[in-house]
């Protein structure tokens, strides 16, 4: 592993917006500015103090807020095998804006990777892998104990767990975190690996699960009860989800 280039608080000029893809590299970057960057062919405004991570192979595109601003990061490309095991074992959102706490911890990993990289003294390659690790796992630590994204997130989470049944619009989602609908879905999906519809799709199945294996009442009525309008489309995704429909999920668990 080895740092192929980087920099430390790059004064990027006013309206720049960086657009490139990188085949066999990861990038990291750290945001003293506000900036926008591409998610799923949307414009997200993230806030300065936050991260990103990408993946190589995936389109790099960000920038300034605006023609008339700036924007500062402290970025590199990190090159060679090991952080598709690290991010697998200490999971970051990917391709999405994410905070850390307050807080550079780049700065000095670029310095010191750089300089291993550089001098390219016996056992380099091992001791910038060791440094990147320890990067990982920090941002891990961070972002897991920080109140802010991952705690909004894991707040609305608990809400529509709780209630699957309400009409939950992405909207309504959205305003409890204080994000965009777009930044709020795309964080949503880094932070649990699915969408926020398809979450609560699932936990309204689980619960009709539950009703019709230890109630009476009918699948109309068990339907309507877990906020489904139609039944064919309570049907329809019940099958999707559980692999058979409501009456054969009925007549194999209560047989």
């Amino acid at each position: 592993m080895k740092i192929a280039y980087g920099d430390c608080r790059t004064n990027n000029p006013k309206g720049y917006f960086c657009r490139r893809t990188i085949t066999n590299k990861y990038f990291i970057s750290y945001f003293e500015t506000p900036f926008l960057y591409e998610h799923e062919g949307r414009l997200i405004k993230g806030n300065a103090g936050e991260f990103m991570i990408i993946p190589p192979g995936m389109p790099i595109h960000h920038g300034a807020v605006s023609e008339e601003e700036i924007y500062i990061n402290t970025w590199l490309y990190i090159q060679g095998e090991g952080m598709e095991e690290l991010l697998k074992k200490y999971p970051l959102p990917i391709n999405v804006a994410f905070s850390a706490g307050p807080g550079n911890i780049l700065d000095r990993f670029v310095e010191k990777a750089k300089k291993e990289s550089s001098i390219k003294n016996i056992g380099y390659e091992d001791k910038v892998y060791h440094l990147t690790a320890q990067l990982i796992i920090d941002l891990y630590r961070l972002y897991h104990r920080d109140p802010g994204t991952a705690g909004r997130l894991e707040r609305v989470r608990e809400e529509i767990l709780q209630a699957p049944e309400k009409p939950w619009a992405l909207k309504e989602m959205a305003d409890i975190c204080g994000y965009s609908v777009s930044r709020f879905s795309a964080l949503y999906k880094a932070q649990f690996g699915i969408s926020p519809k398809q979450d609560v799709l699932n936990a309204r199945i689980d619960l009709a699960a539950q009703m019709l294996k230890y109630t009476e009442f009918s699948i109309t009525d068990i339907a309507a009860d877990c906020g489904f309008q139609s039944i064919y489309y309570f049907s329809k995704f019940f099958k999707e989800v559980k692999g058979i429909s409501p009456k054969e999920y009925i007549k194999k668990h209560k047989a």
